[in-house]
């Protein structure tokens, strides 16, 4: 159990460095001006973003769920509870 959260938490930091890299890329923008417009575009356009992995882990939850696992089996994998992973499934977390 402890091996898989390792290796989920390496996972996802090896997504997170790149999000962090790909954001990098707002300094590399020479002029101040669009640099801090194109900075304003992400800030604001990023709450939408948030639903990407939401749908990836809700996808994943279900895929454990028809593959046989019950919620309480789902929750100890992914490291919550029972009613959490069913609230994951039906979308509701």
């Amino acid at each position: 159990m402890a091996e898989e959260k390792n290796e989920a938490r390496a996972a996802a930091d090896a997504v997170l460095a790149k999000v962090r890299e790909a954001l990098r890329g707002l300094e590399a923008i020479p002029d101040a001006a669009t640099r801090a417009a194109a900075a304003g575009l992400v800030l604001r356009e990023w709450p939408a973003e948030r639903t990407l992995p939401k749908e990836i882990r809700q996808q994943a939850v279900d895929t454990l769920h028809r593959g046989g696992l019950d919620f309480p089996e789902i929750g100890a994998a992914i490291g919550t509870d029972r009613s959490r992973a069913w609230r994951i499934w039906k979308g509701m977390s």
